[in-house]
């Protein structure tokens, strides 16, 4: 079979031509239709905590789907692309624990996508923003994979959601989500733009200068929720402004979730996009394009989710 192999540590990735998996003591073989691209595939690659270093040449890949005795299925958790060898293939052995029955009608590639990004975007919108019908809300960063779904997820509560992006090239991709406005602007100019919405929860998946430029937009007793640092993991914040405004500074990662609680999250996600009320906005790419994939997370030139189709 095709992999798409890292040899060094910080290297560039390679498709090779493996071995077929041989499934272990409570592993089966699943054949993967597609992969996805996510930023934590990238950081394990560079040396993050996790097994890539001892185990080259290392396969990436936390989350993806395929088939498993002909039957669809989405794969991911048990340390998959983290402490054992990913899905950036056409085979894998993995934990029977990994696996998560497709309900009927879920697209295998939208499901490919819907993982990391649809657990942080609900996490993100409900137990850690508490967002409900009366509230107004500002996702940052609003073309990339979890803001896509964030804004999804807020509209079904009812909320008023605006997107905003610092390219105008994106804004026709991010309309087609269904935010009720799109706004371009950088962080300078951000709590001037968003005046009108007067925002009660803003998502923040950029860090940087934006995390104190949406804490100045914030109404009184808003709630300010991280999961990423895009542009920086370094911020300066007045807390001045912070605490006189009462605002709620909120933090997110799928790391403080038990392994249930992210598998329920999954499930109702998954009968979600299954029905159609969530769409996963994804761009199919071959799998011997996983290099670019990476290069192309980190330029910062990905409108929601990169799938890799491992046939390809």
């Amino acid at each position: 079979m095709r992999a798409a192999r890292l040899h060094t540590i910080g290297g560039t990735l390679q498709i090779d031509d493996v071995d077929d998996p041989v499934a272990g003591d409570g592993e089966v073989v699943v054949d993967i239709a597609f992969a996805s691209v996510n930023p934590l595939d990238i950081w394990v690659t560079r040396g993050a905590p996790g097994a890539a270093a001892a185990n080259l040449p290392w396969i990436p890949g936390t989350e993806g789907t395929g088939h498993h005795d002909g039957a669809p299925v989405l794969v991911r958790g048990a340390g998959i692309g983290v402490m054992r060898h990913g899905l950036y293939c056409q085979r894998a052995a993995v934990p029977r624990a990994a696996l998560l029955a497709l309900p009927a009608g879920a697209d295998l590639a939208q499901a490919a996508g819907l993982g990391v990004a649809g657990v942080t975007a609900h996490q993100c919108i409900h137990p850690r923003g508490q967002v409900t019908a009366n509230d107004r809300v500002l996702v940052l960063g609003a073309s990339g994979g979890v803001s896509a779904l964030a804004i999804q997820i807020a509209k079904a509560t009812g909320a008023t959601v605006w997107g905003q992006t610092t390219s105008a090239g994106k804004v026709p991709f991010i309309e087609s989500l269904g935010p009720d406005r799109v706004v371009v602007s950088d962080a300078a100019g951000l709590p001037a733009a968003v005046a009108e919405l007067r925002p009660t929860v803003v998502l923040d998946p950029l860090g940087g200068p934006f995390t104190d430029a949406a804490s100045q937009a914030l109404e009184p007793r808003g709630r300010l929720v991280v999961y990423g640092t895009s542009v920086d993991e370094n911020i300066t914040l007045n807390l001045r402004g912070l605490y006189r405004k009462g605002v709620d500074l909120k933090g997110y990662s799928g790391l403080i979730d038990s392994p249930a609680d992210s598998a329920a999250v999954m499930t109702k996600l998954l009968d979600q996009l299954a029905a159609g009320q969530l769409r996963v906005p994804v761009e199919e790419v071959p799998l011997s394009s996983a290099a670019d994939a990476h290069r192309r997370i980190l330029d910062r030139q990905v409108e929601g989710k990169l799938i890799l189709a491992t046939a390809s």
